[in-house]
């Protein structure tokens, strides 16, 4: 298994105006397994063309394609209205999850239950992310995938408890079944750092991912030197 990585690496560059197609490739050669882009970097008028090469680049690499969508699945209790065009266009671009922050979810009735199991995952998956806030805490998490049969994913972001007070392994070890999708970061001060330099004991975190579950580097990294450095550690451990 081989470590994938997520466009926020490259926000250095993205913020000078490079897109995410420009960056991507040079990831060419890499030993990596998938990419995710994120929704956030993309212009409206051009998402769909930008997406596209993105889709070929992914497939002639060996590349799984994956998509971060900067928006909740719930937004005031009400379930986000554009989640279908997110599944329309990941199909037609080979997208295989799509990962959304959870949001403020309402209670879980037989009625939402119905609707949330209607959404079809067979095709494209849809993960659900603890977010750095109130909406992130672990037994908001663990009661929305019970109450839905675990018909979503779960993408653990081991940066975002931080800002909640909540102990990444102690989460871990509570959602660790329920983990379909692990962003890897390492957070010193309420900031982000290379993983050997921050606050959590990354190796022990990461070594209680099962088996399978895609590991995404998920951070800035500014030079390529270190992204290489940051790849071959996790690599090793993989």
């Amino acid at each position: 298994m081989k470590i994938s990585i997520n466009t926020a690496v490259f926000l250095d560059q993205m913020n000078a105006g490079h897109s995410q197609y420009e960056v991507l490739q040079t990831l060419i050669g890499k030993p990596i397994a998938n990419i995710e882009v994120r929704g956030e970097f993309f212009q409206d008028d051009t998402r769909d063309a930008e997406l596209a090469k993105i889709s070929d680049l992914a497939a002639e690499n060996g590349w799984g394609l994956y998509y971060s969508i900067p928006e909740a699945l719930f937004d005031d209790g009400k379930l986000n209205p554009h989640l279908q065009n997110y599944l329309t266009m990941a199909t037609k671009f080979g997208i295989k999850n799509l990962k959304i922050s959870l949001g403020d979810a309402p209670t879980v009735d037989a009625s939402l239950k119905k609707t949330l199991l209607a959404i079809p995952t067979d095709q494209v998956s849809i993960s659900v992310e603890n977010e750095p806030n109130a909406h992130g805490e672990v037994d908001k998490i663990v009661k929305f995938l019970r109450a839905t049969d675990q018909h979503f994913g779960y993408t653990f972001d081991s940066g975002n408890w931080y800002w909640i007070k909540q102990d990444p392994q102690t989460a871990m070890d509570q959602l660790q079944s329920m983990l379909t999708i692990f962003h890897l970061k390492n957070i010193k001060n309420l900031d982000t750092t290379m993983l050997d330099d921050g606050a959590t004991d990354w190796v022990k975190l990461t070594q209680k991912v099962p088996t399978g579950i895609p590991v995404f580097l998920e951070y800035n990294i500014p030079t390529e030197r270190l992204l290489d450095s940051e790849i071959a550690k996790v690599n090793r451990l993989l």
